[in-house]
């Protein structure tokens, strides 16, 4: 199963900006990365992005390593190793929670 990602800390804004400099928005990146250890993930793979050809996801793959998401809980228990997607807009606002 592929689990819709729950983020331990979204990333900044500035975390991001050199990474989603090469890329083309307004748009999205869609990518998917197994859960690690300590909030992390690894082995990141694209899935798509908004406008085809943006390089968004090709960007956020790249700024993936700095991610800090939770692993998704089944039967109450967080399960590291599991598969989460992960969203990351560009060129639109943001909000914070």
């Amino acid at each position: 199963p592929l689990y819709d990602a729950a983020w331990s800390r979204e990333p900044y804004d500035d975390e991001l900006r050199g990474y989603l400099s090469t890329a083309s928005g307004p748009g999205y990146g869609l990518i998917a990365c197994r859960t690690a250890p300590n909030w992390r993930v690894e082995d990141c793979v694209a899935l798509g992005e908004s406008p085809e050809g943006s390089n968004i996801a090709r960007s956020v793959l790249a700024a993936a390593w700095q991610f800090k998401v939770r692993p998704p809980r089944v039967g109450g228990e967080y399960r590291v190793g599991e598969w989460v997607r992960i969203r990351i807009d560009y060129g639109v606002e943001r909000r914070r929670r």
